[in-house]
């Protein structure tokens, strides 16, 4: 079994939306992406290796290096660099000891993460998938193309799904079954985090324990345990987050202004110091 991260993105925050998309600020987004490289591999990725593309969604342009493909997109909406590398462009970057070093520099504004495992073996993705314990994961189906087939399981909506595919000859990895988890916002965000404190093994085995494989193949793979969480946060608890650090915060404020509250009480109070005079 051959463990690898086979898409890798996030974005870097900038001051504010490009006003265009010439050749300075092209250099600009450049830059801000290879400073977060070693300063011994910076000179791979000078102005004169990338070209320019047709970008997607609110991006205006993107920006893909020739050797490594790694993409940049940019444009007048978003005040970021959105950062993507994809498989081929994790290999190249894992190739030359990159890729570890930039997840664990840019974890926090991790969008997307999917943790590949490779397997030897004749085993159908269908037969694969089906053997699984635990229900938490109902939506899957299939797909079959002249290239191979891939088996889907977890909506596109949430944070996780995985993958199971195998191309059909005379592709050159016909004999592998490709077995993928792929997180995304929040889930990508803390899975990132445990890679980058882990081995890429070990970060495998546990973004795959979820999905309760119990396939022969996989045999008794298992991870260190750590559970990866599925949120940082939930949905319900941010209208509370939100409370505490807006209403909470201003009427405090106003009643520490206008004499109503001693906050060095207030504070002790907080802290759980419920010693109180008693007559």
């Amino acid at each position: 079994m051959y463990y690898s991260i086979d898409y890798y993105s996030f974005t870097i925050p900038v001051r504010a939306p490009f006003g265009d998309v010439g050749n300075e600020t092209q250099k600009f987004v450049i830059n801000s992406f290879v400073t977060l490289l070693d300063a011994e591999h910076r000179h791979k990725f000078d102005f004169g290796s990338w070209g320019i593309e047709q970008a997607k969604g609110f991006y205006s342009a993107r920006l893909r290096h020739e050797v490594s493909g790694v993409a940049l997109s940019f444009g007048t909406i978003n005040a970021h660099v959105f950062v993507e590398l994809s498989g081929r462009s994790c290999v190249n970057f894992d190739a030359i000891d990159q890729l570890l070093p930039l997840v664990s520099a840019t974890h926090e504004r991790c969008s997307r993460i999917d943790f590949a495992v490779d397997i030897e073996t004749t085993t159908d993705p269908e037969e694969f998938s089906a053997s699984r314990k635990g229900t938490a994961f109902k939506s899957n189906g299939t797909i079959v193309s002249p290239s191979g087939k891939t088996c889907y399981l977890g909506s596109r909506k949430s944070e996780r799904m995985a993958r199971i595919y195998r191309y059909n000859k005379p592709h050159p990895r016909a004999h592998l079954l490709r077995v993928e988890a792929e997180y995304k916002a929040d889930a990508a965000k803390v899975a990132a985090k445990h890679l980058s404190e882990t081995s890429v093994r070990e970060a495998c085995l546990d973004a795959h324990a979820p999905f309760g494989w119990t396939h022969t193949i996989w045999g008794d793979e298992t991870g260190e345990g750590t559970k990866v969480p599925y949120k940082a946060y939930s949905p319900s608890n941010a209208s509370t987050v939100r409370w505490l650090y807006g209403d909470v915060i201003a009427a405090l404020r106003k009643a520490v202004e206008t004499g109503l509250v001693d906050l060095d009480d207030w504070l002790a109070k907080l802290a759980g110091d419920e010693t109180e005079d008693k007559q």
